[in-house]
């Protein structure tokens, strides 16, 4: 142990292998954005949910589930779509569904992500220009995970979209549960709530990671798998800086 030098970590055992390849990289992909795991009515299936938004494994199909808002109706548009082998799910909303759904554009949009991987550095690059051409849309995004969270192009399009006024978080447990209730298929009406508390401590390490990457300061989160294919997170803070970082994390 390196003299006042904070080492955390955390591991999870799992019965199954785990995939840590990135959301887009499989042959096994569907080939459209709302086939896998999505009723016809755009709700994501409850095994869907959980499986692919728990933040403790590395999922290969990256899902979003929006709520576009507009100041000149009471009603918002609410569904869900996921990746493809091609391509990411935000530039499908880009692309695609906030096309189908635009309408007035001195009209005011409030758009909210609920992503399973948060936006590539290239998607960010996207994202930017959809803004500066949409000046009436304000975009707030929630993520389980951050997509491969060392590479300093995805870090550097993290902030760039912080910059421009767009707040990205990790998704928290209330978050989970408005989730549960707004996009999840509950084809036995099931009332009982989603609130995943073993969550919590993978929530928090990438609570942490977000607050290093928007400071710009060294990572401090790093996965690894043992022999047996274990998914293993581990936090270091090695300095100052890392140490007001979790400190603003958690205040």
């Amino acid at each position: 142990m390196v003299p006042g030098r904070m080492h955390w970590e955390v591991s999870l055992f799992l019965s199954s292998p785990v995939s840590f390849c990135a959301p887009g990289d499989s042959i096994l992909f569907p080939t459209d954005h709302v086939s896998r795991g999505i009723t016809e009515g755009g709700k994501i299936l409850q095994e869907t949910f959980i499986d692919s938004y728990d933040p403790s494994v590395l999922r290969r199909v990256q899902y979003l589930l929006y709520e576009i808002k507009r100041s000149n109706s009471k009603r918002p548009w609410q569904s869900c779509c996921h990746s493809t082998r091609t391509e990411h799910a935000e530039i499908h909303f880009i692309e695609d569904v906030f096309q189908e759904q635009r309408s007035d554009p001195s009209v005011h949009c409030s758009i909210t992500w609920y992503m399973s991987w948060s936006p590539c550095g290239d998607c960010c690059g996207a994202i930017r220009d959809f803004l500066k051409e949409q000046p009436n849309v304000n975009l707030v995004i929630y993520v389980a995970r951050i997509y491969w969270h060392k590479e300093e192009n995805n870090r550097q399009g993290l902030r760039s979209l912080v910059n421009i006024g767009v707040s990205i978080r990790v998704m928290d447990l209330p978050a989970y549960s408005y989730c549960w209730r707004t996009f999840v298929d509950d084809e036995d009406n099931d009332e009982d709530d989603y609130w995943p508390r073993h969550f919590a401590p993978w929530i928090m390490l990438y609570s942490l990671e977000l607050q290093s990457i928007l400071q710009n300061i060294p990572s401090c989160l790093a996965i690894s798998t043992d022999e047996n294919q274990t998914p293993i997170f581990s936090l270091c803070v090695e300095d100052e800086e890392q140490k007001r970082a979790l400190t603003s994390a958690n205040p």
